[in-house]
C-alpha cells in the first residue's frame, strides 16, 4: 500500500517549521548574547576611563584627566587619527614585533620597514634604502626606527616627501623623562635615544609644519603640514636644557589638546 502524497507534504512542511523555529531561537539567543556583549564592552570602556586600566583602541572622550596620559598607548593615538581622517594607507618605520603595534593599526594598506629579518617586515631593509626605492605615498606614517637624532631627522624629512594631503606623521619617543633613557650609546633596556634633538631642530627650522608632542607613551610627536612659529635653540642641546625648557622646545601638550585639535 502506497503512502499518500499529502503525508509527505505534511512531513516536509513540519520539518520546515522546525527548522525555522530552531533558527529563530538561535538567532534570538545569539542576538541577546551579542547585545549583552556590546553592553558589557561599553560599560567596560567606561570603567577603564574611571579606573585607569588599559585604554580602548580609539579615543572617543571629549576630556581626559591628565594623570591618565601615560596609560594611553601609541596604537591608540594612531588609530584615533585613522578613524578621524579615514586614513587608508599606513607606513611604519622601525616595525619591531608586529603584535606590539603594526598588526593593530586599522588601515587597509600597511607597510612595515625594519632591517631585522626576524621581524618579518614588508621591507627588510633600512629606512634610507626603503625611501630610495619607494614609489608610494601614505596617509599615516609612524617613525620608530633607529633612535638617533640624525636618522630620525632623515626619516621625518623623507616621510614628508611621501605624505599624502591631510596626512600625519607620528614620531615616537620624543619626550625622554630621564637623562639615562636618552643617552648615546644605549645603556639600559628602556631607551628613547636622542630623538628629541631631531624634533627640536625641526621646530627651530620648519615654519611650514605644525608640530606638537603628546605627553603619552614617552612622547608621541604629531607632524602635519601647516605652520608654526619657529623656536630659538638655547645653545647646546643637552638633557639639562631639555628638562628646563621641555614644554617650549617640544611643544609638549596633554591628550586633551590632541582631541581638541582633531575637531578643528
Amino acid at each position: 500500500m502506497k503512502t499518500p502524497r499529502y503525508i509527505y507534504l505534511i512531513l516536509i512542511f513540519s520539518l520546515a517549521l522546525n527548522v525555522v523555529a530552531v533558527f529563530k531561537y538561535n538567532t534570538s539567543q545569539e542576538g541577546k548574547i551579542h547585545a549583552k556583549r556590546e553592553k558589557k564592552i561599553t560599560n567596560k570602556e567606561k570603567q577603564k576611563y574611571n579606573l585607569g586600566k588599559p585604554w580602548p583602541s580609539i579615543l572617543h572622550y571629549d576630556s581626559i584627566p591628565s594623570h591618565y596620559n601615560n596609560q594611553i598607548a601609541r596604537t591608540t593615538i594612531l588609530n584615533t587619527l585613522v578613524e578621524k581622517f579615514n586614513y587608508q594607507s599606513y607606513l611604519e618605520i622601525g616595525q619591531g614585533h608586529r603584535q606590539d603595534n603594526f598588526d593593530w593599526i586599522n588601515c587597509s594598506i600597511k607597510i612595515g620597514v625594519d632591517p631585522d629579518k626576524k621581524l618579518n617586515a614588508t621591507y627588510q631593509m633600512t629606512s634610507d634604502k626603503f625611501f630610495a626605492l619607494n614609489k608610494h605615498s601614505f596617509d599615516l606614517i609612524f617613525i620608530d626606527g633607529l633612535h638617533r637624532a640624525y636618522q630620525v631627522e632623515r626619516d621625518i624629512l623623507n616621510s614628508l616627501e611621501v605624505l599624502n594631503k591631510n596626512g600625519t606623521i607620528v614620531a615616537h619617543d620624543c619626550n625622554p623623562t630621564t637623562k639615562a633613557t636618552q643617552m648615546i650609546p644605549k645603556r639600559q633596556p628602556s631607551w628613547t635615544g636622542d630623538v628629541w634633538k631631531a624634533w627640536v631642530k625641526l621646530r627651530a627650522t620648519r615654519s611650514d609644519l605644525k608640530m606638537y608632542v603628546i605627553d603619552v607613551c614617552t612622547g608621541c610627536g604629531i607632524i602635519r603640514k601647516g605652520k608654526q612659529e619657529t623656536i630659538n635653540i638655547p645653545g647646546e642641546l643637552t638633557y639639562k636644557v631639555l628638562d628646563e625648557n621641555r614644554k617650549e622646545l617640544l611643544n609638549l601638550v596633554d591628550i586633551n589638546y590632541f582631541l581638541k585639535d582633531l575637531k578643528k
